[in-house]
């Protein structure tokens, strides 16, 4: 009976946390509503606040990975493909797995280390310390004031800095490959830009819309899930960032399946 029962919670558990973490995002997008006062002064500086903290701050540490990961990946990428085919398909082969892949994925990841683990955080601790029950009191929304700054900062940031990581990488891998191989780094810009059509670039922005839809909105989750415990602060925590691992590379192989 009792691994039944434990079978039961496996396979019920997760539809569960699904329907609760749709009902969530729902509700805390329902912006249209009536009742709802989204577009004011004070969100606004939240938002603001969440850019500069999740966004600006974050460049240093993502300038430096793109450096690295073009002199190591996109270098020797090139390389491989030089030696395969010549130079005819390496700015198919560089859109394709950096711009509209890895380029997404890291920037998610980082995101998700850096920022997401620090929104569950903060949420926590104010549930934990009875803020947010304060301001109900006063009539504030906490998905105006709380969820939507958060979800839309982290929209906002991942689109623009995997955008900013995909251009560094890939400008410091081709550059630094044809000082080492000797190939023609500008035709090989030029056909990449070619190549960047009207579709590439709406896949590209649709990826990283879900990305950081998922990582802002798993963070608020999680971090409202507290309930006045301290201790329940680093494992919802811990489930954001788990699980926001989780559901980006279901995204992304999502993504993949619908390139085929």
């Amino acid at each position: 009976m009792n691994f039944l029962g434990w079978l039961g919670r496996f396979f019920i558990g997760p539809i569960y946390y699904l329907i609760d973490f749709t009902y969530f995002l729902i509700h805390a997008l329902a912006v249209w509503q009536p009742h709802r006062n989204v577009f004011n002064r004070a969100v606004y500086s939240v938002v603001l606040g969440q850019i500069i903290f999740t966004g600006v701050d974050a460049i240093a540490m993502i300038s430096f990975l793109a450096v690295v990961i073009g002199f190591g990946v996109t270098s020797q990428l090139v390389y491989i493909m030089q030696a395969i085919s010549g130079a005819n398909e390496i700015s198919s082969i560089l859109a394709t797995l950096l711009v509209t892949e890895l380029g997404p994925l890291i920037t998610g990841v980082i995101l998700i280390g850096r920022s997401g683990s620090a929104m569950a955080v903060d949420l926590g601790n104010t549930k934990v310390h009875g803020e947010i029950e304060s301001l109900e009191y006063t009539g504030i929304d906490v998905d105006d004031f709380f969820v939507i700054p958060r979800v839309l900062s982290m929209v906002i940031c991942q689109i623009v800095l995997a955008l900013y990581f995909s251009i560094i990488m890939l400008l410091s891998g081709v550059f630094f490959s044809a000082y080492i191989y000797n190939f023609p780094a500008l035709k090989v810009l030029r056909q990449l830009l070619d190549t960047m059509d009207l579709e590439v670039l709406a896949t590209l922005f649709i990826k990283n819309s879900c990305f950081g839809l998922v990582i802002g909105a798993m963070a608020c989750f999680h971090g409202l899930s507290v309930n006045h415990s301290p201790t329940q602060v680093p494992q919802e925590m811990q489930k954001a960032v788990v699980r926001s691992l989780l559901f980006i590379s279901l995204i992304d192989g999502y993504f993949i399946l619908l390139s085929l």
